[in-house]
């Protein structure tokens, strides 16, 4: 009887996501990474790391997919190669931190700092950075199909060929930004702050979303009926 009353309590626990927090998949490692703050290529599946002071910790190839890392201190990390899918990474700060080729997918990086981050080659596919500041952040290569970037600081990024087809950048800051060779299709730009951009519109705004987007002083490469398309644009074609 008490064996099915435990049974019982168990799966409505579960149900209502009140189950026992699940711990890492090994604890030496978590407890490595706290200590030294070196664990290359460690084993921190769904670590708890919540507001853990990681400043300048080596995580190269480290498994940090579905860890919290809420508010954590990840300032000029080294997290290339590493992968943080499904992580909880809201409010974290990762000023400098280095994520070439980092494995993001569909992680929350809302409101993160991210300012000068190196994301080359990031797979950052339907990750959620919204309200997150990017200023200056280089991403190369990078994989951002439906991200939501919505009122994303953008300023001054090096997006050159990088996928951002679906993404959301509603009321995004995208000033000054490299958007060469980059793949817009389907992407949603409404209100978003595009001035100084480079952007090859015959090739990479195939059905984009551009309404009421700031356009003035963009370089837009060939335009062919541009302006037709998207008639809320303000734009400065040279």
């Amino acid at each position: 009887m008490k064996l099915k009353l435990l049974a019982t309590v168990t799966a409505c626990l579960a149900l209502f996501g009140l189950a026992a927090p699940v711990t890492a998949q090994n604890p030496d490692h978590v407890r490595q990474l706290l200590e030294t703050k070196e664990c290359e290529g460690c084993d921190l599946r769904n670590a708890d790391l919540f507001k853990a002071s990681l400043y300048r910790a080596n995580l190269r190839g480290a498994d940090l997919s579905g860890a919290n890392l809420y508010e954590a201190n990840l300032l000029e990390a080294d997290l290339s190669g590493a992968n943080l899918a499904n992580a909880n990474l809201v409010n974290s700060e990762m000023y400098g931190a280095d994520l070439d080729s980092a494995n993001l997918r569909n992680a929350d990086l809302s409101n993160a700092f991210l300012g000068r981050a190196n994301m080359t080659r990031a797979d950052l596919r339907g990750a959620k950075l919204f309200n997150a500041n990017l200023g200056e952040a280089y991403l190369l290569q990078a994989n951002l199909s439906n991200a939501d970037l919505r009122r994303s600081l953008l300023f001054r990024v090096n997006l050159s060929r990088a996928n951002l087809s679906g993404a959301d950048l509603s009321f995004a800051d995208v000033r000054d930004t490299n958007l060469q060779s980059a793949i817009l299709s389907n992407t949603r730009l409404p209100r978003a702050q595009l001035s100084g951009t480079n952007i090859d519109a015959v090739n990479n705004l195939r059905q984009a979303d551009l309404e009421r987007a700031n356009l003035r002083g963009t370089n837009l490469g060939p335009v062919v009926c541009v302006t037709t398309n998207f008639p809320s644009c303000v734009f400065s074609v040279e």
